[in-house]
């Protein structure tokens, strides 16, 4: 009997209880959990099936600004037992489909979109608030890119001043989750500061916080203690609108920093980086200026492998065989701005290494600017720096550097590849060009290179070797001239660039018992070899005697991936004693041909050398040419044999 009155008295509560009531009960609650005084113009009725909730109709969350909050429709759950004795307390309310546009001025203050719960007294319950396929939209002023955060579902609960909110969404087509706990709302409404907890898990990373945060004449401010890891620092920055400098790299990292959140910047200090294998620490400040990011730090570390970055720009194409066509990317240049310094115990680059190396990188004004100061480099020294200028139509490059008394051999094998010099030696390096690809810029390029060494040597031929061999036996052939080494007392190179073309005004290779002279040019556009040279043996000094015991004049021709060395053939039958008269016949009857071909020419007859005993001239006809002809004495009679 009791049940049944029960029933009956819920099933007429919709009809005892007024609307006005049902409309202020509302109202409260949405105040309470949202921030903002809602407009209700649509009807609201109490369903009681399949559990007791509001409907209600046509309801707006309008907080009075442009960017006010907009619902599709909202349903509010409500307590069962208070509904048995005529009082209506929400449970839980839920928006479906909201709609939230946040909308920040470029220096971060907050111009409207985020309502800030007032507080309500402490013996006010604020219902659960409950968020269905919501839409966040980030804009900034001055900035096109629109963040979005779609497919938000959230549970926001509240406990006094207290909120706890909990969801997932998707962030640049990427799931994500997280939570963030505010100690004291009302603080924050007030300008005061608020214990905060954030957690954000996201496919490529996840990141934590916490610490105290104020909102300051609208204006975000904090600082805290921050951790960050996960597979990829590229995706993770790209989610939030910012790119990285290189299209290599970025990959899996970890951070740990005290960071510190002002109107104009944020700050990392006691920074702790792990980013592609490396660890560094110091700490950096990133401040927003416009669409430009602007990044200043200092880092060091014990070591460090950044040939994962080498790749940067590819020199050659896919081939290898020739420069790169594909237009160098400068757009990064007019969006980042950077001053960073980096030191590093041991620096590796690919197959280069670099000790004790204290690196300046700066990007200003679409310029990047690299230096590196007094490195260990190989034994000797290294002191540098590149321009990379972008500001014109056509980007422009500069590079000089100084490699002092370093190990060439395994210095220049490094950076070139090239293993054959043995020893220490001084590198100069002064180079301008510019050009959209790498092709151009090898196209226009142009400077100075100098080399120098003491005490070295030359590896994968034994010139004196084979100098002797073809002093003795000049035809014998060449045969495989590679294999051994080459001692050498001084070593002296001059290069002028201009144009793509390095002319080779004079490479000497000296030692008291060999000279090697080497000239020429090679194209460095096309990549070819187009040098000529000559080898001298020499002999100790003796009276009466030439010091240069052979000459040997050579040719290096061919593509810088193949090139051939080709003595001169014509010098080693020369210097052999019994080919020497037969080269000479050669000569002779080649020279003697010559005359022969001229005469016929000029007169119509053939030389005397080819007359006939007997001669018979007949007169010229008329078209023979109006010249008189060379008339023949009579041979003489020749001795009987």
């Amino acid at each position: 009997m009791a049940a049944i009155v029960a029933a009956a008295a819920l099933f007429s509560l919709p009809y005892l209880l007024s609307e006005a009531s049902i409309r202020a009960e509302v109202s409260r609650s949405i105040q309470a959990a949202t921030g903002v005084v809602p407009r209700i113009d649509g009807p609201a009725r109490i369903a009681l099936l399949p559990r007791p909730a509001i409907q209600l109709a046509e309801v707006y969350l309008d907080d009075g600004s442009k960017n006010g909050p907009a619902v599709g429709a909202l349903q509010a759950s409500l307590q069962f037992w208070p509904l048995l004795f005529g009082e209506i307390k929400i449970a839980t309310l839920t928006l479906e489909r909201p709609r939230l546009s946040i909308e920040l001025s470029p220096e971060g203050k907050l111009i409207g979109g985020l309502p800030v719960n007032q507080a309500m007294p402490a013996d006010e319950e604020v219902p659960e608030l409950r968020i269905v396929d919501g839409t966040i939209l980030l804009r900034v002023q001055g900035r096109e890119r629109v963040e979005i955060i779609s497919n938000l579902q959230a549970s926001l609960n509240w406990a006094g001043a207290a909120l706890t909110a909990t969801g997932s969404f998707m962030l640049a087509n990427k799931n994500a989750n997280g939570s963030i706990v505010i100690a004291d709302t009302a603080a924050l409404a007030k300008g005061q500061r608020s214990a905060v907890r954030l957690r954000l898990e996201t496919e490529p990373g996840r990141i934590t916080f916490e610490g105290g945060v104020a909102m300051r004449d609208a204006v975000l401010q904090g600082d805290g203690a921050l951790s960050a890891d996960g597979r990829s620092l590229r995706d993770t920055l790209a989610m939030f609108g910012v790119g990285t400098p290189s299209p290599a790299g970025f990959g899996r990292y970890s951070l740990k920093s005290l960071i510190a959140l002002t109107p104009i910047a944020l700050s990392f200090t006691s920074l702790s980086l792990e980013l592609d294998g490396n660890r560094a620490e110091g700490g950096f400040t990133w401040k927003r200026d416009g669409n430009r990011s602007i990044l200043q730090g200092t880092l060091a570390s014990e070591t460090a492998d950044l040939s994962i970055y080498r790749n940067i720009v590819s020199l050659l194409s896919r081939g290898g065989h020739e420069w790169n066509r594909t237009p160098i990317e400068t757009g990064v240049l007019r969006s980042v701005e950077l001053d960073l310094r980096f030191s590093c115990g041991k620096l590796t680059i690919g197959k280069i290494e670099i000790g004790k190396a204290a690196l300046a990188l700066a990007i200003k004004n679409n310029q990047l600017i690299a230096t590196i100061g007094d490195a260990q480099f190989y034994g000797g020294t290294l002191r540098g720096n590149a321009i990379w200028n972008a500001a014109g139509n056509v980007p422009e490059l500069r590079l000089d550097a100084a490699f002092t008394n370093f190990d060439l051999e395994r210095g220049l094998g490094g950076m070139t590849g090239f293993t054959r010099l043995e020893g220490s030696g001084t590198l100069t390096v002064a180079v301008a060009s510019h050009g959209m690809t790498v092709q151009e810029i090898a196209s226009a390029l142009a400077g100075k290179v100098r080399l120098t060494m003491l005490q070295g040597a030359l590896n994968g031929i034994n010139a004196e070797a084979v100098m002797r061999r073809l002093e003795r036996r000049p035809l014998s052939g060449t045969g495989d001239l590679r294999g051994g080494r080459t001692p050498f007392d001084q070593l002296t190179g001059n290069v002028d660039i201009e144009n793509g073309v390095a002319n080779l005004s004079d490479l000497d290779i000296e030692s008291k018992i060999l000279k090697i002279k080497l000239m020429g040019e090679t194209s460095i556009a096309r990549r070819e070899f187009d040098l000529r040279g000559v080898a001298s043996l020499i002999r100790a000094a003796q009276a009466n005697t030439p010091q240069v015991a052979f000459d040997l004049p050579f040719l290096i021709q061919g593509s810088w991936d193949n090139p051939y060395l080709l003595p001169d053939p014509e010098a080693l039958i020369r210097h052999s004693g019994a080919a020497a008269p037969l080269l000479d016949a050669v000569r002779g009857r080649a020279a003697r041909e010559a005359m022969r071909n001229v005469i016929e020419t000029v007169t119509g007859l053939r030389s005397i050398g080819e007359l006939p005993a007997n001669p018979t001239f007949e007169p010229p006809s008329a078209n023979a040419p109006a010249i008189a002809p060379i008339s023949a004495p009579a041979p003489s009679p020749q001795p009987a044999q």
